[in-house]
């Protein structure tokens, strides 16, 4: 088959968002954008994966054909599969370990819009929960904060990579995480002791470091 043009792509994602396809076209549709994501233009291969995610095939296949593009070399493609991928609900679930890596994406709007979409998957997300808890480390608010909601979204099961990430990184790290298992188990013992274990550490750090910053200045005049 002859590679796609964007202009072509155009016309085609026009029409199955805009007109439909009539059931007859709709396979060979399917298998026309299957092609395209392997198009040279990254162009062609985001407009393929918009076509995708509206074409009336069973969500199966749609889901494996947006999973493929979350691995795309453009990330403008992975993203919008990543997004595309949380329209789905409990039909994404086969896309969790992919959206899960995505967490670790180059770009930083590929991690947050993985990390929204698993959000939207609630509790089966859970085995992508370490790498949401990681997100919390983000130095762009927004994206801890669509991290934070994902955690919390994931419930229960998440509990144990917030404590576990209770002990490493710092106080502020320590912090987030604890007002997520604040909002996961306010009432669970368990949790109550290890941030009291963690707020001690970072007490201990602080006060260390402060010893260290007075002396410093001592140590010169000396």
């Amino acid at each position: 088959m002859e590679p796609l043009t964007p202009q072509v792509m155009h016309k085609l994602v026009f029409t199955i968002l805009v007109h439909g396809l009539p059931d007859a076209q709709t396979n060979v549709a399917y298998e026309i954008l299957l092609e395209a994501q392997n198009n040279p233009n990254p162009q062609v291969r985001e407009l393929a994966v918009v076509a995708l995610a509206e074409l009336p095939v069973p969500a199966a296949k749609r889901v494996a054909a947006l999973t493929k593009g979350l691995r795309d070399a453009s990330a403008r493609v992975r993203r919008r599969a990543a997004r595309a991928l949380g329209d789905f609900g409990v039909q994404a679930i086969p896309a969790v370990t992919t959206l899960a890596a995505g967490l670790k994406d180059s770009d930083i709007s590929v991690r947050r819009d993985c990390a929204g979409t698993l959000g939207r998957l609630g509790p089966a997300a859970a085995p992508a929960a370490a790498g949401l808890v990681a997100l919390l480390t983000e130095p762009e608010t927004r994206s801890r904060i669509v991290a934070a909601t994902a955690l919390k979204r994931v419930g229960r099961a998440a509990v144990p990579a917030l404590l576990c990430a209770l002990k490493t990184g710092d106080a502020e790290f320590h912090a987030r995480c604890v007002a997520v298992l604040t909002h996961l188990a306010p009432d669970d013992e368990e949790v109550a002791a290890a941030i009291r274990v963690a707020a001690a550490a970072d007490e201990a750090r602080r006060c260390d470091q402060t010893v260290l910053e007075d002396a410093i200045p001592l140590a010169m005049v000396v």
